[in-house]
């Protein structure tokens, strides 16, 4: 494009280098700082159905958005066992099954007991949801069967697949496991106790007479409840009866025998809750927690119970356990050594109860998130005239393009002191001035958006599905989402500069990118602009339609419910609300 190569022979000729801060120019004493501003053109793009088999955690539960409409968001997630070929032992009886999986959180304070208090991140709203968890029946491959050998299984959020499958709900919901019409999230830590009991075994009893429990352990806030157990004996018969079975022996084999947990939400207010779960955690699992009971046979007839006998084979050798008194009975159920009851003689101690033990069930391997749409139509993009009103909303929702410097198009450009027209903008590369920084700045519509707007919005280059070279180049707060690339992705200006303030401004540095189209003849691409939850969560997940201009968005972007409406190009009522690409550059005076 003629522009471009004007401005690289300009970069290429000039010595001095400038600097910026922010938005504040460095510059050289002998020379001056103005800016020149521009209009952009801008329009509407919907995002369609996402796959969403590679996200690192999974949203559920029920959104209803006052302008965007609502969506209701479940997902199914196979378990590994941490333990292949368990031994389960004897007599096992199932105490509990327990679900864990973290909510993100982070502590607030600390109170007069020195307990942690929290506060919980990524929850958008707080009304009661019913949930239900159910044994998934439908099987999550990892590979293609149709394409390459290496190439992954894709689902999407839709319930389809790759193969163009449709996953039926009869196959996800199987047998049900759990069921609550009134879930509520709770920032309250989770809180693990043990019963007290006395000396005879008898449970203690607080001056209620109810029974006493000793806090061991607090986790931070997590989804975290007991699994039902159908029929008394469901969990039995799927793992401890399987105990030399080959399906708990391997893990290709499990994965096919239990194929994970399916997660459904409903609402049951207008309200409801939608919470981001901590599924990638490596403390999210199901853990089934059991008490292994006595061997009650005699093998060698010595009138000793095998669980108790230190030589249950009778051959002389000390096998099973320590005999320090040398009778024959092992130290740890020996009544001489525990001190216990012995009412029937046998030299047992009868109070002792079996092994207490755990089998844990990791949530890994393939995830995918399902989303029910109701959500509100919006008109579609005019790609000539750009749109009066832009809006953005993350997970299936819409997202705004962005064109700069179209040379064919001079209203693009807006009049300011120096040069009127797409001409003037040329003489401006002439006249030896360099470019300092550049700028993108978009207002939001106070009118419409209903102060629930992301804190951040992400610009990406559409034709290459990347970032720009400025989000790269700013190492703001390092790894801090929330403070992160704050340079480049400056947060959104509220009013008051209260947390809660209505939304004013998003500005975007784009210095570097305009560099590379001027120095590095660079493509003058359409550039994308998205919400999002985290600007460093940049890693792409394909559409279903891949036909159109955008073929993937962020994890950043589909990781957030939150939407908001800003004013576009197509804005004659008001000129001061459009958005303008603002460029401060340097004249010498001389």
């Amino acid at each position: 494009m003629l522009l471009f190569g004007v401005l690289a022979i300009l970069m290429a000729a000039c010595e001095p280098e400038f600097s910026q801060v922010g938005s504040d120019i460095i510059t050289d004493p002998n020379y001056n700082t103005p800016s020149a501003t521009f209009n952009i053109k801008t329009y509407n793009k919907a995002i369609s159905t996402v796959q969403s088999n590679l996200l690192d955690n999974n949203y559920f539960g029920f959104s209803n958005d006052p302008i965007f409409g609502n969506f209701t968001a479940n997902f199914v997630a196979q378990v590994s066992p941490a333990t292949l070929n368990p031994t389960f032992g004897v007599n096992t009886v199932l105490d509990s099954v327990v679900l864990t999986i973290p909510y993100f959180s982070r502590i607030t304070e600390v109170d007069e007991d020195n307990n942690n208090l929290y506060e919980l991140d990524s929850v958008y709203g707080n009304a009661p949801i019913k949930i239900s968890i159910f044994e998934n029946n439908y099987f999550l491959r990892d590979f293609d069967p149709d394409a390459d050998f290496n190439d992954q299984q894709k689902y999407f959020s839709d319930r389809s697949t790759s193969t163009g499958e449709t996953i039926n709900i009869s196959d996800l919901e199987g047998t049900l496991l759990y069921e609550n019409d009134e879930f509520q999230v709770s920032n309250d830590p989770v809180i693990l106790t043990v019963q007290e009991f006395d000396e005879d075994g008898e449970p203690v009893l607080d001056e209620d007479g109810e029974p006493v429990f000793t806090e061991t352990e607090r986790l931070a806030p997590s989804l975290r409840i007991k699994l039902d157990n159908p029929g008394d004996n469901y969990w039995q018969e799927r793992f401890f009866e399987k105990e030399d079975d080959v399906v708990l022996t391997n893990e290709n084999n499990f994965l096919n025998y239990f194929r994970g947990l399916y997660f459904k939400a409903e609402t049951v207010s207008p309200e409801g809750t939608l919470a981001l779960l901590n599924v990638g955690s490596t403390n999210s699992n199901v853990t089934l927690y059991y008490t292994t009971g006595f061997d009650e046979g005699d093998d060698d007839n010595d009138g000793i119970p095998n669980f108790a006998d230190v030589d249950p084979q009778g051959d002389g050798s000390v096998t099973n356990g320590t005999d320090e008194d040398g009778d024959g009975i092992n130290d740890t159920y020996d009544v001489d050594q525990t001190g216990g009851i012995d009412e029937n003689g046998d030299g047992i101690d009868d109070d002792l109860d079996g092994v207490s033990s755990s089998y844990t069930l990791n949530i890994t391997g393939n995830r995918v998130n399902f989303l029910e749409n109701d959500l509100n139509n919006f008109p579609g993009g005019n790609e000539e005239t750009g749109d009066p009103k832009l809006y953005l909303k993350g997970t299936e929702g819409n997202m705004a393009v962005i064109e700069l410097f179209d040379p064919e198009d001079d209203s693009m450009f807006e009049e300011f002191e120096e040069f009127s027209d797409y001409d003037g903008f040329i003489a401006f590369a002439k006249e030896n001035w360099l470019i300092n920084e550049a700028r993108l700045t978009f207002f939001v519509d106070q009118s419409i958006a209903q102060n629930q707007e992301p804190d951040r919005v992400y610009i990406s280059d559409l034709a290459n599905n990347i970032f720009l070279a400025d989000w790269e180049a700013d190492q703001s707060a390092g790894l801090i989402p929330e403070l992160a690339k704050t340079d480049h992705l400056q947060p959104l200006v509220r009013e008051g500069d209260e947390d809660n303030g209505q939304g004013i401004r998003y500005r975007i540095e784009i210095t570097e990118h305009l560099k590379n189209l001027i120095q590095n003849d660079s493509t003058n691409n359409k550039l994308g602009l998205f919400v999002t939850s985290n600007v460093l969560s940049v890693d792409n997940i394909e559409l279903k339609d891949q036909e159109g201009l955008i073929e993937t968005i962020t994890q950043g972007t589909f990781l957030t419910p939150r939407g908001t409406v800003l004013h576009g190009s197509h804005f004659p009522s008001n000129t001061l609300k459009r958005p303008i690409l603002e460029i401060f550059y340097t004249e010498p005076e001389n």
